[in-house]
């Protein structure tokens, strides 16, 4: 009996398989997701508005920076290229944006809680249950990345954080902002998931890649870097990518930590993302 399922969608949101046969052969996108099988797209996740506002704090610190020559505003809070990215800037929201940003960013984690968890099973009112629709299979994504699927926006959120030149840590979300040429090499993220916004789509080349697993040993030899402006889909030899996601801008993807990928690279144009990874926890009391 053949039991595999398609790649499942619902209001407003899709499915897409990145190991095919084995996420078909998975009872749920939730199960696919937290296994890093597939990744979901929420369409119309993030208004005009909100992307301007992020984009736009992370090009002033942008050009502030080229403006000073004071070594000291290279600073702490700006991630540049390192040996896994090119010509690509990371800017902390919470370290370095402005109030406006921060808004934006803490509405953005909110919505997604709030569009994974289930109903309010304490809520009698009948018409409020009917306002917030419950959608079964994203309150099945939320127990099986999070192990719980109600009251989410009452947990912690304890995001990613990666060290600075000096060593301090600074937490994501970032605003990635890709240059011509600019790329990020795969990589997986280790949390429980990954939320990326998609902020401006005027740009050639880039998107995001996703690869159902890592060169093969015989392949290691043959590794090569993506060349700045090189966009023939190849991260290196030996791992094509199974999927690669470049939705319209407003979208938001979001995956789970041991899924492999990387930002393909921008050939003409700004590339700008919105992304954070976080584990979700309950507070303490």
């Amino acid at each position: 009996k053949n039991t595999r399922r398609q790649e499942s969608s619902g209001p407003g949101w899709e499915e897409h398989f990145v190991d095919v046969e084995k996420a078909s052969a998975t009872c749920s996108v939730g199960t696919a997701v937290s296994e890093s099988l597939s990744y979901v797209t929420i369409s119309n996740f993030a208004t005009l508005e909100e992307r301007c506002t992020l984009e736009d704090s992370a090009l002033d610190i942008q050009q502030e920076l080229s403006e000073n020559d004071d070594d000291n505003m290279q600073g702490v809070h700006v991630m540049f290229a390192s040996d896994g990215n090119y010509n690509c800037a990371r800017y902390s929201v919470e370290a370095l944006l402005n109030a406006q940003a921060k808004a934006v960013s803490g509405s953005f984690i909110g919505r997604l809680l709030g569009f994974l968890e289930e109903g309010n099973d304490d809520d009698d009112d009948d018409d409020d249950k009917e306002d917030t629709p419950l959608d079964v299979e994203m309150s099945d994504l939320a127990l099986q990345v999070f192990g719980c699927k109600s009251n989410l926006r009452q947990r912690n959120v304890e995001w990613y954080e990666e060290p600075n030149a000096q060593g301090q840590l600074f937490p994501e979300p970032k605003v990635n902002i890709y240059q011509e040429g600019g790329y990020f090499l795969p990589h997986e993220d280790g949390k429980d998931l990954t939320l990326l916004v998609v902020l401006r789509d005027s740009f050639e080349g880039g998107g995001t890649a996703f690869y159902r697993e890592p060169p093969s040993e015989d392949n290691k030899e043959e590794e090569e870097e993506v060349l700045p402006g090189d966009n023939n889909n190849k991260a290196y030899k030996g791992a094509e990518p199974e999927s690669i996601a470049k939705p319209p801008a407003g979208t938001a993807i979001i995956w789970g930590g041991s899924l492999l990928h990387m930002a393909l690279p921008t050939t003409k144009g700004i590339r700008a993302v919105y992304v954070g990874s976080f584990d979700l926890k309950e507070k303490s009391q």
